[in-house]
C-alpha cells in the first residue's frame, strides 16, 4: 500500500519543476512513510512520484521501478495477490526479475501482455505505467475501484495522484466547486466516478485505463464482468465450493512480509474472516473492534469479544464518544477530501488508528453485503414485482396514507416510490437517493439543473453489463461498481492510509466475484433470508448464534447526537449567514429538516450529515484557499 503521483506536460514538453515534484511526493507522506522515489524521463516533461509503505519484498521493493532496459517505468499502490503464480509464467517465457517485488510483475505482465494483461491481476490497484518508446503515459485501476486515483488533464498538462492533494498543489488547478457533481452528493452521500466536488478533478473509474501521448488522452475499459448465471440445483456443491472459494481468498490475501491483523465486528462476514485467518497462520491474530460510549443499543462489543475469544485471537477493542465525532469530523473531511457522508466513517479512523499501533495490514469483511444482498433495498428489490402489481386503488387509498401517517418515515416513504418503479434506472436512483423527491424538488436552488437526469446517468453507465440478468443481481452489480467503490472502499482506503495503514477487502477476491456474481439469486434470497448461501457456507467458521443475530452493519448512534449533543453544531454550521451550504440549498427548508428531525417526526440523519459533510469540506479546500 503507497502513494503515487505524477505529471505529464504531454504536449509542449515543459521540464517538471522539481521542487513542485517533491512537494507532490510529500503531501502523501502518510500514504507511504517507510521509504519515496522519484522518476523524470529524459526530457523531464514527465515525472512520477512514490511513497512507500513496505509490505511485500522489504529490501528491494523501492520505486520507481523498471524493465531490464529502463523504457517502461511503473509507480503502484496496491497488492497483486497472484503475483507468483504470474511471476512464474513470465519466468517461463523468458522474463528476468531483479526484485521478488509483486510491482516488478506488472512492468514485465504489461511487456508480454501489454493492455490485457491488466485483466490478469488479481489485487487491488492504482498504478501508472511510463513507456519510453512512445512516449505513452497509463493510468489504471482494479476492476472494483478498492484503490483510488484521481487526475486532471488541460490542453497541455496531465497531471494524477493517490490523493487529490497532489494534485492542488499545480497552480494550474483551480479550486472550484463542480455543481451537478454536488447534485450527485446530496442524492448519494458520496459522489459516483468519474467525477468529483472539485471542477476539473476526475477519478478514474474502477475496471478502466487511461492512456496520455502527445495528441490527446483517452478512458476505456479493460475489465468486464464474464460471468454468466450458473445453471444449478445441487444447493451442497454451491455451498463447498463458495468455502473453497472464501479460503482461498482469505489466504491470497494473508500474503506479506510484515505482521497482519483483522477488523472484527461480530456479524458474520468479519467473523469469517478472522477465523479463517487464524485457522491458517501458525501464531495467534489480532483482532480489532470499535463500540460506542454510553447504551447504544447496537454496539457490537460483545459479539467481536466472542467471536475473539472462540478463535484465540489477540483482541484490542475502544469506545467512540459524540465529543470524538465533533472533533475529529474536520480531520477526517481533510482525509477524505471529497465529501462523503457516512456515518462510520470516524468510527473506522479509529480503529485503523488502533490496528496501526499494533500491525501494518488488515484484513476486513468490506465488500460482502454488496454481491451477497445483505442490505434491506436488496430484499425489496427481489420481492418488488409483487409490491408493483397490488391494484393501484388499494396502493393510493389504503397503503400510501397508512405510510404518510408514520413519524420518522422519509425511509419508507422513499422505499415504496422505489417499489412502484417500473424503469430500472429510476427504480434504482429511488433506491439510492437519501431525499424523498418532493423534498429534493423543494430543496434544490433552481439554477438550470436537471438534477435527475445528472444523478440518473450514474446509474445508467454500469446497466448496459446487466441487461441479461434478474432484478436483484442488476442491483447487486450497480452496487459493486456504484456506491461500493465511491463511498465504503473510498473511506477504507483514505482512513486507513491516513494511519498508514493497510486494509485489503478479500471478498472482493477477483476469483472470488466472479463466482459469486454468478450465482442466481434465489441462493442469495430465501424466504425473508438475505445473504442465504453465503450464511450457509459460514457455518463451517462461525456458530448459529451469530449466523443468525440480526444484521447490524457498522452502525453508529448518529441519530441520538442529532437530536442532542451535536444539533447546535449542526445549526451553527448550516444556518450561519456565511454558510456555503446557502449557495447551493434552501436553507429554511434545511432550518425544518433540523427541526423535524430533533423532535424525531422524521428521520434526517443522512442528509444532514452530507450537509456538514459539505460545509466542512468546502472550508478546508475552497475557501481557506
Amino acid at each position: 500500500m503507497c502513494g503515487i503521483t505524477g505529471k505529464y506536460n504531454y504536449r509542449l514538453s515543459e521540464p517538471i519543476d522539481k521542487n513542485l515534484a517533491s512537494e507532490m511526493t510529500n503531501v502523501i507522506t502518510h500514504r507511504g512513510p517507510d521509504d519515496m522515489g522519484s522518476y523524470f524521463n529524459s526530457k523531464e516533461n514527465l515525472f512520477l512520484g512514490h511513497r512507500r509503505l513496505s509490505i511485500i519484498d522489504l529490501n528491494t521493493g523501492h520505486q520507481p521501478i523498471s524493465n531490464e532496459n529502463d523504457t517502461i517505468w511503473i509507480v503502484f499502490n496496491g497488492e497483486i495477490y497472484n503475483f507468483p503464480e504470474l511471476k512464474n509464467q513470465l519466468v517461463s517465457l523468458g522474463h528476468k526479475f531483479k526484485t521478488n517485488s509483486d510491482t516488478e510483475v506488472i512492468i514485465h505482465a504489461y511487456e508480454q501482455w501489454g493492455i490485457d494483461s491488466f485483466q490478469k491481476l488479481n489485487g487491488m490497484y492504482a498504478f501508472a505505467l511510463w513507456n519510453e518508446n512512445n512516449q505513452e503515459l497509463i493510468i489504471a485501476r482494479d476492476p472494483f475501484g478498492i484503490k483510488p486515483v484521481y487526475y486532471f488533464v488541460n490542453n497541455n498538462t496531465f497531471i494524477f495522484g493517490s490523493e487529490v492533494k497532489t494534485i492542488l498543489v499545480n497552480k494550474e488547478v483551480l479550486r472550484q466547486v463542480d455543481t451537478s457533481a454536488l447534485y450527485n452528493f446530496f442524492t448519494f452521500t458520496y459522489v459516483p466516478s468519474p467525477y468529483t466536488v472539485f471542477k476539473d478533478i476526475f477519478k478514474l473509474k474502477p475496471g478502466h485505463y487511461l492512456s496520455v501521448k502527445k495528441d490527446g488522452f483517452k478512458t476505456e475499459r479493460f475489465h468486464f464482468n464474464s460471468s454468466v448465471m450458473m445453471n444449478i440445483k445441487n444447493e451442497g456443491q454451491l455451498i463447498e465450493e463458495l468455502q473453497e472459494q472464501i479460503f482461498n481468498a482469505v489466504k491470497r490475501q494473508m500474503i506479506s512480509d510484515v505482521p497482519i491483523g483483522a477488523m472484527l465486528s461480530g456479524g458474520v462476514d468479519s467473523s469469517i474472516v478472522a477465523t479463517i485467518m487464524s485457522e491458517i497462520s501458525p501464531d495467534p491474530i489480532k483482532t480489532f473492534t470499535v463500540g460506542f460510549e454510553g447504551n447504544f443499543e447496537l454496539n457490537e462489543l460483545k459479539d467481536a469479544k466472542f467471536i475473539a475469544d472462540r478463535i484465540g485471537s489477540e483482541h484490542y477493542d475502544l469506545l467512540v464518544t459524540a465529543d470524538d465525532y465533533k472533533d475529529l469530523l474536520p480531520f477526517s473531511v481533510w482525509h477524505m477530501e471529497e465529501p462523503v457522508a457516512t456515518g462510520s466513517i470516524l468510527a473506522y479512523y479509529m480503529i485503523c488508528k488502533l490496528a496501526a499501533s499494533k500491525v501494518k495490514v488488515v484484513l476486513t469483511g468490506q465488500g460482502a453485503d454488496e454481491p451477497f444482498a445483505g442490505y434491506p433495498r436488496h430484499l425489496g428489490e427481489y420481492y418488488g414485482k409483487y409490491y408493483r402489481n397490488i391494484p393501484y386503488p388499494l396502493k393510493r387509498y389504503f397503503i400510501s396514507p397508512l405510510i404518510n401517517s408514520l413519524k420518522r418515515n422519509e425511509q419508507l416513504k422513499r422505499a415504496i416510490a422505489s417499489l412502484d418503479e417500473k424503469v430500472t434506472e429510476k427504480r434504482f436512483l429511488n433506491i439510492y437517493n437519501t431525499l424523498y423527491k418532493d423534498l429534493t424538488n423543494n430543496l434544490f436552488i433552481k439554477n438550470g439543473f436537471d438534477w435527475e437526469s445528472i444523478t440518473l446517468q450514474a446509474i445508467k453507465d454500469w446497466q448496459q453489463d446487466t441487461l441479461q440478468m434478474d432484478n436483484l443481481n442488476k442491483l447487486l452489480y450497480t452496487d459493486s461498481r456504484l456506491s461500493l467503490p465511491d463511498n465504503l472502499l473510498l473511506y477504507g482506503d483514505k482512513m486507513a492510509m491516513a494511519v498508514s495503514l493497510e486494509a485489503r477487502v478479500p471478498f472482493l477476491d477477483l476469483e472470488l466475484m466472479r463466482f459469486v456474481e454468478s450465482i442466481p439469486a434465489k441462493f442469495k434470497i430465501k424466504g425473508l433470508k438475505q445473504k442465504y448461501l453465503l450464511k450457509k457456507a459460514a457455518s463451517k467458521w462461525i456458530s448459529d448464534e451469530i449466523i443468525k443475530k440480526k444484521k447490524i452493519g457498522f452502525a453508529t448512534p448518529l441519530d441520538n447526537w442529532f437530536q442532542s449533543s451535536l444539533k447546535n453544531d449542526i445549526e451553527d454550521k448550516l444556518l450561519s449567514e456565511g454558510s456555503a451550504i446557502r449557495k447551493f440549498l434552501s436553507v429554511d427548508l434545511i432550518k425544518k429538516m433540523i427541526e423535524d428531525h430533533a423532535s424525531k417526526k422524521q428521520d434526517y440523519k443522512l442528509p444532514l450529515l452530507s450537509f456538514l459533510t459539505f460545509e466542512i469540506w468546502y472550508e478546508k479546500f475552497i475557501r481557506g484557499f
